[in-house]
């Protein structure tokens, strides 16, 4: 089979004008270039796509179910068309997040639906790291942009903006020693296991470090399923952990210590050292606009 993209056109002109003189006009050809066309295409397939017996062809039963297979076909390469000139005029083919496990923000999601909106052909990919591995990521050039816990250090190859404070909740199961009480205090806390997220090449999220009895994940979910089953106690961002709170799967400990919520600041991030494009540069500004609640 050796038919091209100008015949597949030239039989979807004519299914959808009626006639081999109309697709003529409308693609700007002779009649007899469609006709040749469509020919030659019937001869590829060994099928006849239009009966030629009454004044106008009409599409034969395999010619109608050919027609909206020639129309994938055409769109799909439309679509290839479009991306090929995209990337030729530099945006990014793919995009990776990191998303550190304590900077997690519920307007993530509304962010990216309008990216997608924008650039519906740049691959995204979000990885959930572990605390303190963006900044590995961020040099290595594995993730171009990061939502992160705020920086206690400046780094020179690092740009940040900070977007606001999350607030975080204390919370363990509801059959823990813990959910007894009223309040909390820190010899409370430090007498039993705490979860603490962590990041893979050895970083603890040591500002929320309280207990001498630890486990360790760097996965947010698998802290959630750790407390849930009364192993331990945690700190993790207050959306992460609303629902189960409301439902009695959690329970929220309230610190005697702290008069207000507790808050995470959040900066987003990337590395100076590697350029974003025009896809990357619309991401970040939109990041940067996100209400953290």
């Amino acid at each position: 089979m050796h038919f091209s993209l100008e015949q597949l056109r030239a039989f979807v002109a004519a299914a959808e004008t009626g006639s081999f003189s109309a697709a003529a006009r409308q693609m700007g050809k002779a009649q007899s270039v469609i006709s040749t066309a469509i020919s030659n295409l019937e001869t590829d397939f060994h099928l006849a796509l239009f009966d030629r017996s009454g004044k106008k062809p009409v599409l034969t039963s395999e010619g109608q179910a050919l027609l909206m297979k020639a129309r994938r076909v055409l769109a799909q390469c439309g679509e290839l068309q479009v991306a090929a000139d995209s990337f030729q005029q530099g945006v990014e083919p793919k995009l990776t997040l990191g998303v550190e496990s304590m900077a997690l923000l519920p307007a993530l999601a509304d962010v990216l639906k309008a990216f997608e909106a924008r650039y519906p052909l740049v691959e995204v990919e979000i990885l959930t790291v572990g605390t303190g591995d963006v900044m590995k990521l961020l040099h290595d050039g594995r993730v171009q942009l990061a939502l992160m816990v705020q920086l206690a250090f400046l780094n020179p190859e690092i740009t940040v903006h900070g977007l606001g404070q999350v607030e975080v909740w204390c919370v363990a199961a509801s059959d823990h020693p813990l959910a007894a009480l009223k309040t909390v205090d820190w010899a409370d806390l430090r007498q039993h296991r705490q979860v603490l997220l962590t990041g893979r090449y050895g970083q603890d999220s040591e500002g929320w470090r309280v207990s001498d009895t630890i486990w360790r994940t760097e996965h947010i979910l698998s802290a959630i399923e750790l407390i849930q089953r009364g192993i331990g106690w945690t700190v993790l961002p207050a959306e992460t952990v609303r629902d189960k709170v409301l439902t009695g799967q959690l329970v929220r400990l309230e610190p005697a210590f702290e008069a207000q919520a507790w808050k995470q600041p959040v900066d987003l991030a990337w590395s100076s050292r590697y350029a974003l494009g025009p896809a990357g540069k619309l991401l970040c500004t939109m990041l940067k606009s996100m209400v953290l609640s």
